[in-house]
């Protein structure tokens, strides 16, 4: 199970993905995100941008917080080109799995989505292990 983790965390292109337009971010925002980066490489950040962004596409009740837009504002350069590609490959790999749901075998596909959500929340969520608090888990 740690593979199927590791393929879905996710992330999409700066601002925009399946028509949603993320808000630009505050001064504030920004300074935040930057600072809560600071020990982790763009690939790390890019793969979390994913995870937020994909999860809340399959994940019941789930959404991003402002945290989110901000992050495409951290890189620029080769630093930014990093983070979206592997943003892209990580958001990919959720949308594959919300297509699983729509056409493998029903049961076993729920049990990855329901694994991956949980890893998503535990590991981005409010009390996240990783990057905490770019996405909110469903009412409990």
């Amino acid at each position: 199970m740690p593979l199927i983790r590791c393929l879905l965390l996710c992330v999409a292109m700066p601002f925009a993905i399946n028509g949603t337009v993320l808000a630009d971010p505050s001064a504030d925002e920004i300074e935040a995100a930057q600072t809560s980066v600071s020990q982790l490489t763009p690939h790390d950040v890019g793969s979390r941008y994913g995870q937020a962004l994909g999860a809340v596409q399959i994940c019941p009740g789930t959404s991003t917080t402002v945290k989110v837009p901000a992050l495409n504002t951290v890189y620029t350069g080769a630093a930014l080109e990093n983070f979206k590609t592997q943003a892209r490959k990580i958001y990919d790999a959720w949308i594959k799995l919300k297509q699983c749901t729509l056409i493998d075998d029903a049961s076993e596909c729920k049990v990855i989505v329901d694994e991956s959500c949980a890893a998503a929340i535990s590991e981005i969520g409010p009390s996240g292990t990783v990057l905490p608090g770019l996405m909110e888990g469903p009412p409990r």
